[in-house]
């Protein structure tokens, strides 16, 4: 329990693997790979990845094997209705799950106050930065997810105006705080993204599609800079 949570106040910076296809396969070479953590989907469209995933019932008997053999903490995203997510979320951590990602707008209140498994609170580029200050410096989550990139922008390269939201977010947060993959991020980026006070970078679709063999050496590399920061 709080598996990453722990991780992400004691590492210098961590590498998420976010999963574009549910597949144990996907997951394996993940952790092999060098990421310290894994995000699953369910009830939901990834934009990025152009993947709608099902129900949990269609991939359960993955996850608990998935769940059962990684060595890093497991994740999920748990859908976009309230009311949904709120009716798996028991099965959700008997299950073993140590994080539930969420966009705010999409989770449901009695989530909030849990403390038997971890709360991503995802923020979108709908979000103000007088609400983001607000969440930050909440009780709403236990772990802040920079979402924050338009949709027309997204696998458009990182920029600096970018890091300058991140870097702004971060300095007005007191809970760790995780950058998705929205825009192009090159292993080479690494230092800059740390230099904004993030505390992880989860890397997803747009670095590596639903390739195996591309998907191990992009997290390798990532994983070749963070050493050294």
């Amino acid at each position: 329990m709080h598996k990453l949570l722990n991780i992400l106040k004691t590492k210098k910076f961590s590498l998420i693997a976010s999963l574009p296809e549910n597949t144990y396969e996907m997951a394996r070479t993940a952790w092999e790979s060098g990421a310290d953590a894994i995000k699953v989907h369910i009830n939901v469209f990834h934009r990025a990845s152009q993947n709608t995933f099902g129900a949990l019932g269609d991939i359960k008997e993955t996850f608990q094997k998935i769940i059962a053999d990684s060595p890093v903490p497991v994740g999920v995203v748990a859908g976009e209705n309230p009311g949904l997510v709120e009716e798996i979320i028991d099965e959700l951590i008997a299950m073993g799950f140590d994080f539930i990602s969420l966009y705010g707008h999409f989770m449901p209140a009695s989530l909030v106050l849990r403390k038997d498994i971890t709360t991503f609170f995802a923020i979108n580029s709908s979000y103000s930065l007088e609400e983001i200050r607000h969440i930050s410096q909440s009780f709403f989550g236990d772990i802040l997810e920079l979402s924050v990139v338009a949709p027309e922008q997204y696998g458009e390269r990182l920029t600096a105006r970018d890091l300058a939201k991140y870097n702004y977010i971060a300095s007005h947060t007191s809970i760790p705080t995780v950058v998705p993959t929205q825009k192009l991020v090159l292993p080479s980026d690494i230092k800059a993204l740390y230099q904004t006070g993030i505390n992880a970078l989860m890397v997803g679709a747009i670095c590596y599609e639903r390739d195996l063999e591309k998907m191990a050496s992009v997290i390798k590399e990532f994983k070749k800079e963070i050493r050294k920061l």
